[in-house]
């Protein structure tokens, strides 16, 4: 009989209790296969002079001026993976993964602005100073890794976008950095991330293995595939978009000229309060293409970080996930603690009942 136990700050309303009872009930369901009427969710409201962060009680911190550190109000998804605690049973049956990642090889698609990209270079052989009859028969080998933080699969900082020079939050972007990065919404500040997925395939709606070049992905797309697929986008949720553009990796040319998501599907998934996106493509957003309404280019961008603090993670594998028709499943991904950096490589995976 498995029990789930969450301590959050007081003052959610019931609708709000009964949405994460049924939320977490499903993903137990659905993760480890326990019947639904056997599934327990204890639920401790916390109050805030009871709850201490970074050596302050909250309710001192509610009543003192925003700080740039930590999760920023707005969005209610990313202040939930901050500040609510889920204990999980062990899972009792056979779970499947699905690597989400791309190989990662000097040569990779990279956009310009990220160049060099990604590089390694063996630096210490089994063969150096290989002494046997003084040091014995063991030896060693190592690396060095150089790559920019936006190459290959990665996730976007909050601080990676701003808008007119305003970070997520009110931030000025030039108060918020220094030559070590930046000081708030950096990369160290994303917790790791285990969250309900959910996978809209934009290239099946149109009956394509893969949509064309340049081709734009709009919120009525969105809303069609849900329609399909029969899903429901709710807060919380991590939200992936299978363009097809991942069967080009290896074709760097035509992979950096693919499909991208209009600025209308990161306008709804963000009306949506999803926790964050992510696209088989470069950048999300169709690379190059001037956005007529926003009048910049990689308007999702703007939209999704710098107005409503989502992350963003490109550059995903999907096709096996696609493949084997899974629409939800649990995300989980883990970016990389670098303090000021703006985006971090990762390795996420999506986990369902085998």
């Amino acid at each position: 009989m498995p029990m789930v136990t969450v301590s959050w700050l007081e003052g959610r309303t019931l609708a709000q209790k009964q949405e994460l009872v049924s939320e977490i009930t499903q993903v137990v369901h659905r993760v480890g296969g326990s019947p639904l009427e056997r599934i327990n969710v204890v639920i401790h409201d916390v109050p805030s002079e009871n709850w201490g962060r970074g050596g302050k009680l909250v309710s001192t911190l509610q009543s003192a001026p925003p700080t740039p550190l930590g999760p920023a109000a707005g969005n209610p998804a990313r202040t939930a993976l901050h500040e609510t605690a889920v204990s999980l049973p062990l899972i009792d049956q056979q779970v499947r993964m699905f690597d989400l990642e791309q190989p990662r090889y000097q040569g990779m698609p990279v956009i310009s602005v990220h160049q060099p990209g990604y590089a390694y270079f063996l630096h210490r052989r089994h063969s150096d100073d290989y002494r046997p009859d003084e040091l014995g028969v063991r030896s060693s080998a190592s690396g060095v890794i150089v790559c920019m933080e936006h190459s290959g699969t990665h996730i976007d900082a909050i601080c990676h976008q701003a808008d007119a020079q305003m970070l997520y939050g009110g931030i000025p972007a030039a108060e918020a950095c220094n030559g070590k990065g930046f000081t708030a919404h950096a990369i160290e500040e994303v917790p790791p991330m285990m969250a309900p997925g959910v996978l809209l395939d934009a290239a099946a709606e149109r009956s394509v293995s893969s949509l064309d070049a340049g081709h734009l992905v709009t919120a009525a797309d969105l809303e069609s595939c849900c329609r399909r697929q029969q899903v429901e986008i709710r807060p919380g949720d991590v939200v992936l978009i299978r363009t097809g553009n991942a069967l080009f990796w290896n074709d760097p040319e035509r992979f950096l000229s693919g499909p991208g998501m209009d600025s209308s599907a990161s306008e709804w998934l963000a009306a949506k309060g999803v926790l964050a996106v992510g696209a088989d493509n470069m950048a999300w957003d169709v690379i190059g293409l001037r956005d007529p309404r926003f009048g910049c280019q990689l308007p999702g961008h703007l939209i999704l970080l710098a107005r409503h603090g989502i992350y963003i993670i490109e550059n995903l594998q999907l096709e096996e996930l696609a493949a084997a028709g899974h629409s939800r499943f649990t995300f989980i991904c883990m970016p990389l603690k670098f303090i000021g950096a703006t985006g971090s490589p990762v390795r996420p995976i999506a986990v369902v009942n085998a």
